[in-house]
């Protein structure tokens, strides 16, 4: 009868306190849930009648080179990734969870192009292409690399009874976006958006909910 209550405890043990590693990445924001800009959008979010509106600021003639309109520049934004975990505690006592999240932050700074820009964008034309909007909206490339930076957060998580508990990463970007055209002997060619989404920081949060 001992053994019995002595593997039942064990049980219940293993089930009130449980360990956890999980893995974020925040390399790409597309990805993310939620970006909250402070003005402004997205260019997901443009509409083709502001599209064309900012594309008619592209007035700038030139023989050979890109010519760029920045709608939003360097804008503070916080963002709010997928969820990492979810734990549910239908149980009538408390569950607590050792959790290891694994932080891995890759090319803090990202450039999304759209339109046919995104077509002529060989090595040659990408690095063109990003000296003139380093130069609109003052962000280096030099930080952009294959390099990443890890960094565990340990957690000890306890879920009340008949409650729910999410863990995401949340943080800060700046953001700068606009159009762009190139170039051919005076003539424009090769349209489209260019985003610049620069990842400042990141860190988990956890929120909590009766179920």
């Amino acid at each position: 009868m001992c053994k019995k209550c002595t593997i039942l405890f064990l049980l219940i043990l293993c089930y009130i306190f449980s360990a956890i590693e999980v893995n974020a990445s925040t390399d790409n924001y597309k990805t993310f849930t939620e970006i909250i800009m402070a003005e402004g959008k997205l260019v997901s979010n443009f509409t083709d009648e502001e599209y064309n509106e900012m594309l008619e600021h592209l007035t700038e003639k030139k023989m050979f080179g890109y010519t760029v309109y920045v709608e939003n520049k360097n804008v503070d934004a916080t963002y709010i990734s997928n969820t990492l975990y979810s734990i549910e505690n239908d149980g009538s006592t408390p569950v607590t969870y050792q959790i290891d999240v694994v932080i891995e932050t890759k090319n803090t700074v990202k450039l999304n192009v759209t339109g046919s820009l995104s077509g002529n964008m060989s090595v040659t034309k990408s690095k063109e292409l990003k000296g003139e909007l380093g130069a609109k909206v003052g962000v280096s490339y030099t930080s952009e690399s294959n390099e990443s930076r890890k960094e565990t957060q340990k957690l000890d998580v306890i879920v009340e009874p008949n409650s729910r508990c999410i863990i995401y990463l949340t943080g800060n970007l700046t953001i700068s976006n606009g159009v762009a055209c190139d170039h051919i002997f005076y003539i424009k060619t090769n349209y489209g958006c260019f985003e610049i989404v620069t990842l400042k920081n990141q860190y988990t949060r956890i929120e909590k909910a009766k179920i």
